[in-house]
């Protein structure tokens, strides 16, 4: 009897030597790690937006929280075009996939470059997208393969839930007219702009965590 119980006591580190079983738990502990920095990421926006509130009361756009969204959306192109430089059989998708952060970037500077002439942004933004969009018209098929190939790659849905909460969601939640039906007279448009900004910083943060985990993950080829 004492015999046949000892491989039991050893099965966990049986368990352990198995190929199956280490590359699970190697995906549980990338799963974790990736919950831990989405987590410390959630913090550092929310002290710099509190930076930002505890200085001005409200949201410039040469403050904190508008710079940092800018410096988001600055790494995300970059990291892009790096893909596209490093992986020549996606080079057109990720030089559109760049080049639309880009346009994104330049929009979220209309108030500095309102200063050379109101609604200047506009120019170099359609600079920016007709040459990417020029460019990967050059090879159709490479560019279809390569927007398909990258639409299918696993963290693909941050990059969309980010999108979906900068563009949709932060639109719309901080909207004047949902607060003003809410809050009647008591409405603040710091609490309006408090939701909007806070919201985009989280949706570039999904942004952000997409264009990391592209230029780590072996598998995006």
């Amino acid at each position: 009897m004492p015999n046949t119980l000892m491989p039991q006591k050893n099965l966990p580190m049986s368990l352990l030597q198995e190929p199956e079983v280490r590359s699970q738990l190697k995906a549980l502990g990338r799963a974790f790690l990736l919950l831990a920095g989405l987590c410390a990421g959630v913090v550092v926006l929310y002290l710099i937006f509190l930076w930002d509130i505890q200085l001005f009361r409200y949201f410039r756009e040469a403050g904190l929280t508008e710079l940092t969204q800018s410096a988001m959306l600055a790494a995300t192109a970059g990291l892009y075009a790096l893909e596209a430089y490093r992986r020549p059989c996606l080079r057109h998708a990720m030089v559109l996939v760049a080049g639309f952060f880009g346009c994104m970037l330049i929009r979220e500077q209309d108030y500095f470059l309102d200063f050379i002439s109101h609604g200047f942004w506009l120019w170099p933004a359609l600079a920016l997208a007709f040459g990417c969009i020029a460019y990967a018209c050059t090879d159709l098929r490479r560019t279809l393969a390569g927007l398909e190939h990258f639409v299918r790659w696993k963290y693909f849905p941050f990059l969309i839930i980010g999108l979906v909460i900068v563009l949709a969601y932060s639109r719309l939640f901080g909207s004047r007219m949902g607060w003003e039906l809410l809050l009647g007279k008591r409405f603040v448009y710091s609490m309006k702009s408090g939701v909007e900004e806070s919201s985009e910083l989280l949706g570039y943060l999904f942004i952000l965590a997409s264009a990391i985990l592209a230029n780590t993950d072996k598998r995006l080829k």
